[in-house]
């Protein structure tokens, strides 16, 4: 009988439920993006004919959005309403599940089967992409298999790149040197996996599907699938607010139902995207008055 309430708690995702409401009421006063008070605006619009979409980043100089589809391997350009306006198909990719702008024409793609992430330069016109002209970003990380790099994100505040192992087990580096702005080489690679986020992966996030920097507030965004969650953390890896994904939460008519990519923009409107081929778009409502 305990198997069976566990097995039926364990579907129900009890927990990730009990910590969101949780955060819902104690989640202290900051300077970051108030989750509580976001609704859709945009849900489950298909993204044309594509499949498997696998990561998301918001480009701060065009003002778009870039996306990866590892069984087409192809980088999309969306606009901010989820429209397709480029394809860039990448040669000689594997499996890409991250990607993030970097700055300029640069970004960073994680090839998760291969554990490999890549410097590619999109220019305004490209259409075709070659990773044989791309940039191997090494450092020392050389594990294959499908529990990997799933998630990027450029922190240009500090000039770092902020990598998510998906599970097995599930964690957070930070990863330094591997991008110069000035010079655009590696530097000295400085690996870091922070730890203070480990207490929160452990007990609230079942796997790491994509994270996103967030530079106004220097807080980190964790996507989990599997909890159906973007939680919301500060430096200190103190929770700081959650989105739930879920049927009824934030206005959805329906649950979120493979949350693979997100990022947000300038005006701290979050971009989520879905497995195969869905876009979601949630933004803060007005306060009462």
């Amino acid at each position: 009988m305990l198997a069976g309430l566990l097995s039926m708690l364990y579907v129900l995702k009890a927990e990730a439920l009990a910590w969101h409401l949780w955060h819902q009421l104690h989640s202290p006063d900051h300077h970051g993006l108030d989750l509580a008070n976001y609704q859709v605006a945009i849900e489950a619009k298909p993204l044309a004919h594509y499949q498997n979409t696998s990561g998301l980043t918001f480009n701060h100089e065009t003002g778009t959005l870039f996306t990866v589809l590892n069984d087409m391997s192809m980088i999309v350009e969306l606009s901010r309403d989820g429209v397709p306006l480029r394809e860039i198909k990448v040669h000689g990719a594997d499996d890409l599940e991250g990607i993030t702008h970097v700055e300029q024409d640069y970004y960073v793609v994680a090839d998760e089967r291969e554990n490999k992430l890549w410097l590619l330069q999109i220019k305004p016109e490209t259409r075709e992409i070659s990773i044989d002209d791309a940039s191997l970003l090494r450092f020392g990380m050389h594990e294959r298999g499908n529990k990997n790099f799933e998630g990027v994100s450029w922190d240009s505040v500090h000039h770092r790149l902020i990598v998510v192992k998906e599970r097995d087990p599930k964690y957070v580096i930070s990863v330094s040197g591997l991008y110069d702005p000035e010079h655009k080489k590696q530097n000295t690679i400085e690996v870091e996996r922070l730890k203070q986020f480990d207490g929160a992966l452990k007990w609230a996030l079942r796997d790491l599907s994509s994270v996103t920097y967030h530079e106004k507030s220097g807080h980190l965004f964790l996507l989990s699938d599997e909890s159906k969650l973007l939680k919301q953390f500060n430096e200190s890896g103190q929770t700081m607010g959650s989105l739930a994904l879920w049927k009824g939460f934030h206005g959805l008519h329906q649950s979120v139902p493979q949350a693979e990519g997100v990022a947000i923009d300038d005006e701290g409107s979050v971009y989520i995207v879905s497995e195969p081929n869905l876009f979601y778009v949630f933004k803060p409502q007005p306060l009462a008055r």
